[in-house]
């Protein structure tokens, strides 16, 4: 980190990228042991053995893509940050949990034995100091060590809320690297974390934690969810919160860089798209409407917008997939 002039808003961190590509399981190995404390990790493959592995980020935010065609086993310690892992292609235990394709699963604290065969997966690591100070602002407790719901699996809108998280921090991390601003650093890292909470039911490990009058924020994102498809208005999640207006779009653009309802409507049409990709429904109308969305016109212009194609597109896309 560099400090210019003495002026903390200059103060700079260095963002590094490193990519791996390789045919030789033993420089698989190496890779894998930069990334992760790992006891007793083997890496295996046959003639068609290939490693792609690229860790982009910061100490206090970190985004990693891996792809192999071998298998990885060993015990990994996520002591160190909050480690959650999502699962593209391929099959995966970890802690005696095979992970669902797809769904962010969060790594316990401590060891715990992993194994990995011909996959394709994405890690978030966020410093810890960072997620229990966001957590603790969100609910309202004093920061300090937390305890999450083990084995969780997120679905519907706290799933949504996470994907919104990750294509909005994902986008910035790949897209610079070398000095970045620290202060956005840690604005990224505590948006980062604020998804994570949003996913994974969490409580501070201290159980006579004393909650404080501003444990709003939490309050405001849960009746977002729980409401998600029903009309609601800035006043209505204000209100269920227990904030003033005004407080409630301050905590949001903070946490989430963005306005209470944006937030709302952002979540709608992930979850839209969520349904579409699976190709059951009938008419896009009633994906819509399942979500809260009632303007099928406005609908189709917010979609393209943000993914690049129409809703039906997307439908007839998936349908042809699954055909």
């Amino acid at each position: 980190m560099h400090d210019h002039d003495d002026d903390p808003v200059a103060a700079t961190i260095a963002r590094t990228r490193l990519v791996t590509r390789t045919r030789d399981a033993a420089t698989a190995r190496n890779a894998i042991l930069h990334t992760f404390l790992v006891r007793g990790l083997e890496v295996t493959g046959s003639s068609d053995f290939t490693f792609e592995e690229t860790l982009t980020g910061t100490p206090l935010l970190t985004l990693e893509s891996t792809s192999c065609t071998g298998t990885v086993r060993g015990e990994v310690d996520a002591t160190a940050a909050i480690v959650l892992v999502w699962l593209k292609a391929g099959h995966a235990v970890v802690g005696g949990q095979q992970l669902p394709i797809g769904r962010p699963v969060l790594y316990s604290p401590g060891r715990q034995q992993v194994q990995w065969d011909r996959f394709q997966k994405d890690v978030l690591r966020i410093d810890r100091e960072v997620v229990e100070r966001v957590a603790a602002e969100r609910g309202g407790w004093e920061p300090g060590p937390l305890e999450f719901e083990p084995n969780h699996i997120p679905d519907g809108a706290p799933l949504a809320a996470w994907w919104l998280m990750v294509r909005t921090v994902a986008a910035e991390i790949l897209g610079t690297t070398g000095e970045v601003s620290l202060a956005r650093e840690h604005e990224l890292a505590a948006m980062a974390a604020a998804g994570l909470l949003t996913a994974i039911p969490h409580w501070p490990a201290r159980v006579d934690a004393p909650r404080t009058a501003h444990a709003g924020l939490a309050d405001a994102e849960t009746f977002l969810l729980d409401h998600v498809a029903e009309r609601i208005s800035v006043d209505d999640v204000a209100a269920a919160a227990g904030m003033s207006v005004r407080g409630l779009q301050s905590a949001f653009q903070r946490i989430h860089g963005t306005t209470p309802m944006a937030y709302l409507r952002s979540v709608r049409l992930l979850m839209a798209r969520q349904q579409l990709e699976t190709g059951q429904h009938a008419a896009v109308a009633d994906v819509a409407r399942s979500v809260g969305i009632t303007h099928l016109g406005r609908f189709s212009g917010a979609y393209r917008e943000e993914f690049g194609e129409l809703p039906g597109e997307t439908l007839r896309a998936a349908r042809e997939r699954h055909a």
